[in-house]
């Protein structure tokens, strides 16, 4: 059963678990392995407690929608609610053991973790309070401040907060937030049907493709002036990012940035830039780090 909730806490992948793409941009920048290896065990464990703590809210919402596993969640679900528990007992622990920037990192443990848990809590807290997730305004405002937060806390793992820490948060919290307006356009059916108020009920699809293309542009270019990359290697960034998300942009406007499957290839590219943007800012900044470039 563990392996199976481990499994179910897996989805959705994100940018740090279970791909360890922030991981290894936090190594590229420290050289730090055993820190790599660290933070990677803190997001497995962090990660699946704010992912299964969701599915397990939202269980008899995914049950109805035909959304496998839900079932299962329903039927055990407060042996996978001592489990989420346990997971962000156990990344409490793995923050307080490797952390560099143990003050900072505490606190900004104690604000992702206590938001995550209300943002998706409809057995204890939400037996009173409206979810956040539930409205798009709080469920903005809960995105990013535990964005930064998580970011900013997932740094200190490799160093103390300094310029390059914040780089690191602001950029990665940038292209965090752009995913989650496409991930956002995914759930629009079973948000309808469960009543809620979300970004993706109150704005059409092609508002929320702006918004994440919008997010994705200031990544870069915050990436580009920012301390995690000197010249020329920025330069090299910007031009690796710059001319297939020009493309992408372009067919967007040409359909009139409607959602359907006309602009099917510029979005597969476009979902793919976001990884290939941590690539290469983690592949540059080793340059940098040797002082090649």
């Amino acid at each position: 059963m563990i392996l199976k909730l481990f499994k179910i806490g897996s989805k959705p992948a994100t940018i740090a678990y279970p791909l360890p793409l922030v991981s290894f941009l936090g190594f590229c920048l420290s050289g730090d392995l055993i820190s790599f290896v660290a933070s990677y065990l803190f997001a497995l464990f962090f990660f699946t407690a704010i992912n299964l703590w969701n599915h397990v809210n939202d269980a008899e919402d995914d049950f109805r929608a035909g959304r496998a596993e839900a079932e299962f969640l329903i039927y055990k679900r407060t042996e996978a609610t001592a489990f989420v528990i346990s997971c962000y007992v156990v990344s409490s622990l793995l923050v307080f053991w490797g952390s560099k920037d143990k003050e900072i990192a505490l606190l900004t443990f104690l604000i992702s973790a206590l938001l995550t848990w209300i943002y998706s809590d409809k057995i204890f807290i939400g037996r009173i309070l409206r979810r956040l997730k539930e409205d798009y305004r709080t469920e903005i405002l809960t995105y990013l401040i535990t964005t930064m937060s998580f970011f900013l806390l997932f740094w200190t793992f490799f160093s103390k907060v300094s310029m390059i820490g914040i780089s690191f948060a602001l950029v990665l919290s940038a292209i965090y937030l752009s995913g989650f307006f496409l991930k956002d356009i995914k759930d629009i059916s079973a948000d309808i049907e469960a009543g809620y108020r979300t970004l993706a009920v109150v704005f059409p699809p092609g508002t929320l493709l702006k918004f994440s293309v919008f997010s994705f542009v200031v990544a870069i270019i915050l990436a580009a002036i920012s301390p995690l990359l000197t010249f020329p290697s920025n330069l090299v960034f910007l031009f690796i990012m710059l001319i297939p998300l020009l493309y992408c942009i372009t067919g967007f406007c040409k359909h009139h940035w409607k959602i359907d499957k006309n602009i099917i290839s510029e979005l597969k590219i476009y979902t793919k830039l976001h990884l290939l943007s941590i690539l290469s800012i983690a592949v540059l900044s080793c340059f940098r780090n040797l002082s090649i470039l």
